[in-house]
């Protein structure tokens, strides 16, 4: 067989496998029957006194640098008395007030690599092409808790409903779904169906959910905005185009977003991607220096604004 028809074939298959892949994604059963009016999100009563609500935004694997600005806050003494999590943010913040030692974390998240939590599968594709059932596992194998309301801090998890366009506050009942949900970031995971309701990645409607922590009550918030730094690039084409555009969304919405909050600490994170995992001892030390530099700050705004200043 000459080469060119070998070269023909090779192209013809590549072909029928795209057309195939592209029919099973739009042709696979999945379906979410939704009622038209879902059941309250059952809530847990806020904590009678928050004097600090740690925010942690999403951010993928960037969100090990969530762990490097927990160690800061053990270093300095600070009592955290409520943790919200968006995305990687909730990873974090669960596993965390599971257990909270910053360095246990951190030894279980430096050796993950996204492909532990990446479970792609083409046969259930229509909505994503993870379906989560690793990341669940992750959880599971590392949580002695089951529910939000047996962990050792409060945590707010943020997601967003992605039928009624809004954020959603989840701190009650079982953790590894509400998580998932919080995590599930579109066109990759498939949406999450809970409490009635299709959720989707907090970052959808709020990537550092400072709101959140207002609606608690919290009396001093410290935000941390994983959010990458505009490449000075210019775009080679319309994709580069597209998203370029979506980066500077999402920053304008990340800056909105931390506007409420009393300190924002921005690890220099450069340009790394959201599933960039090639160094992630780099990616922890960039929070701890960023919280390091920052625990002064904090330390003063909790001694003004808190009367019971024996705590920290």
């Amino acid at each position: 067989m000459s080469t060119f028809k070998i070269f023909s074939l090779q192209s013809m298959l590549k072909k029928i496998f795209l057309l195939s892949c592209l029919f099973l994604f739009v042709s696979c059963d999945t379906r979410f029957n939704l009622p038209e009016c879902p059941s309250p999100i059952p809530e847990n009563p806020p904590p009678e006194c928050v004097r600090l609500a740690l925010v942690l935004g999403g951010g993928g694997t960037k969100g090990m640098a969530h762990v490097g600005v927990l160690e800061e806050f053990e270093k300095a003494g600070i009592q955290i008395d409520l943790l919200v999590g968006c995305s990687a943010g909730s990873i974090v913040s669960v596993l965390y007030a599971d257990c909270p030692h910053a360095h246990r974390i951190k030894k279980l998240l430096k050796p993950l690599k996204k492909w532990d939590v990446l479970d792609i599968s083409i046969w259930q594709g229509r909505y994503g092409l993870v379906q989560g059932g690793s990341l669940r596992g992750f959880l599971k194998r590392h949580l002695s808790c089951k529910y939000l309301e047996e962990l050792q801090i409060p945590v707010c998890i943020a997601a967003t409903d992605l039928i009624r366009g809004e954020l959603v506050c989840i701190n009650s009942g079982l953790i590894i779904p509400a998580v998932h949900a919080s995590s599930a970031v579109p066109l990759v995971f498939t949406p999450v169906l809970l409490y009635d309701r299709l959720l989707v990645d907090g970052g959808v409607a709020d990537p550092v959910p400072v709101q959140l922590a207002k609606k608690m009550g919290a009396v001093v918030i410290v935000a941390v905005d994983l959010s990458a730094m505009l490449e000075k690039t210019c775009p080679k084409n319309l994709f580069g185009v597209a998203s370029r555009s979506a980066e500077i969304k999402f920053l304008l919405q990340s800056e909105s977003c931390v506007s409420g909050a009393d300190v924002v600490i921005r690890p220099d994170l450069g340009c790394m991607g959201m599933f960039d995992d090639t160094d992630l001892e780099k990616t922890y030390e960039a929070g701890r220096k960023a919280a390091e530099e920052l625990i002064p700050e904090i330390l003063e705004i909790l001694s003004q604004k808190c009367v019971n200043k024996t705590q920290f």
